[in-house]
């Protein structure tokens, strides 16, 4: 009698991790070993795939990787920092490599979904501290990008966002943020502007612009004193005729070069206008009292 023996091939479908404990060398064939029971133990000497417990659905999914090939500049081990393009990564992952000469050979990780209809489809990093519950996402780059945390995002150096239009091959900056100083610019210009947390190019369109004062030596409400001395009306008009302009007013080239401090021009205009009326008042006092002179003088007449 004649003994038919049944030969049965169990296909799974996974993603194979190799785990070893020295290096792989090359041209050398090696065998994959692999088990669905979750007490299956082998021995590490050699290199083997290992399961991690009981899977399902056909999928086998394994335990770890402890690999670092020869001559390669990659590094995975079991425990530690996980480094591609360095064999000393200095964070849990690093990821290095030369600079190229173009941006997307800069690229050290790219990230990419398929379209989708509903507009989720944005890749997307997120950071936390393990007690994030409403993340703000940041466009970054490229449109539908993202990243995102709970927390900040530090930058050592000055941040920029610039765009380049089709055809156009310089990039032109409109944003920047000076980490040293903590200074913004939006426009794509070099100017000098020290002692300023902001400078907008081409200016800013706004309903509502509220300017402080630090202190009351900034408004000139004493001018209604009693001991505020008003200059001379004729000294005022010898200052007009020299310097073209009022007295305490910047010129036309000291706002040029320096800018206008809406804050402190408003303060000047304020006195201004309370000198002009001191001045009319006193001119108003004036008339009303030759006026009173001339009606006497007249009634002596008669």
């Amino acid at each position: 009698m004649k003994k038919i023996i049944f030969f049965f091939v169990i296909i799974a479908t996974s993603t194979a991790a190799i785990a070893q404990t020295s290096p792989l060398k090359p041209n050398t064939t090696y065998k994959t070993r692999t088990s669905k029971s979750p007490s299956k133990t082998y021995s590490t000497k050699t290199p083997a795939v290992f399961p991690n417990g009981n899977p399902t659905n056909k999928n086998v999914v394994y335990q770890y990787i402890d690999t670092a090939f020869p001559n390669s500049e990659n590094q995975f081990p079991v425990i530690g920092n996980v480094g591609i393009g360095t064999k000393a990564p200095q964070s849990a992952l690093e990821i290095k490599r030369s600079a190229g000469d173009t941006r997307r050979k800069n690229f050290l990780l790219q990230l990419s979904n398929t379209w989708s209809p509903n507009g989720q489809n944005e890749p997307s990093i997120m950071f936390s501290n393990g007690d994030i519950s409403d993340p703000k996402n940041v466009a970054y780059w490229a449109v539908g990008a993202r990243v995102s945390g709970d927390k900040t995002i530090n930058t050592p150096q000055t941040f920029k966002i610039s765009f380049k239009a089709p055809g156009v091959d310089t990039e032109q900056e409109f944003l920047s943020v000076d980490s040293y100083h903590g200074k913004v610019k939006i426009g794509d210009v070099n100017t000098n502007y020290d002692g300023y947390k902001l400078f907008v190019e081409e200016g800013i369109l706004t309903e509502k612009v509220k300017v402080a004062i630090k202190n009351s030596e900034d408004w000139f409400d004493n001018v209604f004193e009693k001991d505020y001395k008003l200059m001379n009306i004729y000294d005022l008009d010898g200052f007009i005729k020299k310097y073209h302009h009022l007295p305490d007013m910047p010129t036309t080239e000291e706002v040029m070069t320096n800018g206008l401090d809406l804050g402190k021009m408003n303060a000047l205009l304020l006195k201004k206008v309370e000198e002009l009326t001191r001045y009319v008042i006193d001119l108003k006092t004036e008339l009303v009292d030759t006026k009173k002179t001339v009606q006497k003088l007249s009634k002596k007449k008669k």
